[in-house]
This record gives structure tokens, C-alpha cells and sequence, in this order.
């Protein structure tokens, strides 16, 4: 045989080996890079089924700081509101200028009597928030007085008519129920009893009422102290109420300005 024909021969058997040889690899690589595949998408599906059904530790702890955070909120809201002035306490509070503004121009004489018997009281308000609060009465050869100096503050306006003022100091001359004498020239023997005041206290607060605000709007406890001492029925209320004044609710006693002559 040629030896030409013999190796070209040899040669393509030695390249159809080979070729062969290598479709194998190909065949193995890819069945490997399939495999591989069908692992990922396997563990890709699992990851992601244990991410819905298992949050994970950083999710669990955003949900709980919103949680935590939201229950501050409510607790916060709740607490503000428990602290809320109540509804008849209701009002903007007013600034030390705008206060003194008031004060001045509320200045005033303001009494308390029933027109019966010769008992009265009255406080007089100055320019600056003090006041001086007297009070007599008399029973047969017994005088009882009350005697006091004191301060209002704390003024909050409800509306245009009405607003809150508080007693923030109040210092009495003598102390309550205590008993003296005292001898006149001309030898007569005054006694004197130490008498508490009406409806001025420290920490009490006032109403304070100022004049033409609606009749109605005002509470009988208020009108009594106007109508009594002059006579007068319901009836008479004049309306719009003509006179300031200070009312304390607890004691229903009430200080109208003075409008007598």
C-alpha cells in the first residue's frame, strides 16, 4: 500500500478519535451545567419560600420598632390628652403684658351683700392684680371682721366676656376665729371676732364676668348677689348684665361691680 494512503489513513482515524473524544467532553460539560442549573433554581425557590413564610431578623425587628414606636404614639396622645385643661378651665392663658393689661383695666370696687342684716364685704382690685378684701358684721355686743390683702394671677381668656383668674396669694390680718377686746376712751368695750372670707382663698379660682355679656350666659348663683341686696325678682335681670365682676362657682359667692350712687 502507498504510504501516502496509509497516513492520510491513520490521520483521519486520529481525527475522528478526537472528535469524538470531544463531543463526550461537551456532552458531559453540559449535562453538569444543566445539573448545576436545576440546583440554583432549587435553592433560589427555597430561599425565596423561607423569605415569605419566615421573616427574616431584620424584618421581624423594623415590625417591632413600628410596633413599639405606634404604642409610644398612642400612649403619647393619650397622656397629652389626660393632661388637657378641663372643659370649664378651657382658654388661651395670657402673656405677663397682656395680663397686666387686664388688670388695669379691670381695676375696680367690687362688693357682696345680701341687703339683709348689716353685713357686706368688698374687694377692692387695683391696677396691678392686689387687692384688699374687707368684711364686717354684728351681732349684738360681737363684731366679726375679716381683713386681707392678696394677689390675683394666672389669667386665662375663655372668650370676650369671660376668663379665669386665680388667687396666687392671700395673707389675712388675723387668724380666723380668734377673740379680742378693745376698751374705747370713753370706757365702752368693742368685741371682735376673727371672721374667714367669702369665697377668696389661695389657689381659688375666679370667674370674672365682664359687663355686657348675655344674661343668660351668666349662673344664677352669680345673679343671686345682684338681684338680692337690690330686691329684685328674676324678672329684672337686665340684659345685656350692665356690671363686671369675679365669681367663685365652689362657694357661689360673688364680688359685682360696685353701681350703687
Amino acid at each position: 500500500m502507498n504510504r501516502r494512503i496509509v497516513a492520510a489513513a491513520l490521520i483521519t482515524a486520529s481525527l475522528l478519535m478526537s472528535a469524538c473524544s470531544m463531543t463526550g467532553k461537551v456532552d458531559e460539560e453540559r449535562e453538569e451545567t444543566a445539573r448545576s442549573a436545576a440546583e440554583s433554581v432549587e435553592t433560589i425557590e427555597t430561599s425565596a419560600s423561607a423569605a415569605v413564610t419566615e421573616p427574616s431578623a431584620s424584618t421581624s425587628a423594623i415590625a417591632s420598632v413600628s410596633e413599639t414606636s405606634a404604642l409610644e404614639s398612642e400612649t403619647s396622645a393619650s397622656e397629652t390628652s389626660d393632661d388637657m385643661m378641663p372643659a370649664d378651665e378651657e382658654g388661651v392663658p395670657l402673656v405677663e403684658s397682656d395680663a397686666a393689661a387686664f388688670f388695669a383695666s379691670t381695676a375696680d370696687t367690687y362688693l357682696m351683700s345680701s341687703g339683709a342684716g348689716g353685713w357686706g364685704a368688698y374687694m377692692v382690685v387695683n391696677s396691678d392684680g392686689t387687692f384688699d378684701y374687707n368684711y364686717h358684721d354684728s351681732d349684738y355686743d360681737m363684731f366679726y371682721i375679716c381683713h386681707a390683702q392678696g394677689r390675683l394671677g394666672n389669667v386665662i381668656k375663655v372668650d370676650e366676656f369671660t376668663y379665669k383668674v386665680e388667687i396666687v396669694e392671700i395673707t389675712f390680718e388675723y387668724d380666723v376665729d380668734s377673740v379680742w377686746s378693745v376698751t374705747e376712751p370713753d370706757g365702752s368695750v368693742i368685741n371682735y371676732t376673727a371672721a374667714d372670707s367669702y369665697g377668696l382663698h389661695q389657689g381659688d379660682i375666679l370667674t370674672y364676668y365682664v359687663g355686657g355679656i348675655e344674661s343668660s350666659l351668666l349662673p344664677e348663683g352669680y345673679l343671686f348677689w345682684y338681684l338680692a341686696p337690690r330686691a329684685l325678682g328674676p324678672e329684672n335681670v337686665p340684659d345685656p348684665f350692665p356690671l363686671s365682676g369675679y365669681y367663685n362657682a365652689v362657694e357661689e359667692a360673688a364680688y359685682i361691680e360696685d353701681d350703687y350712687e
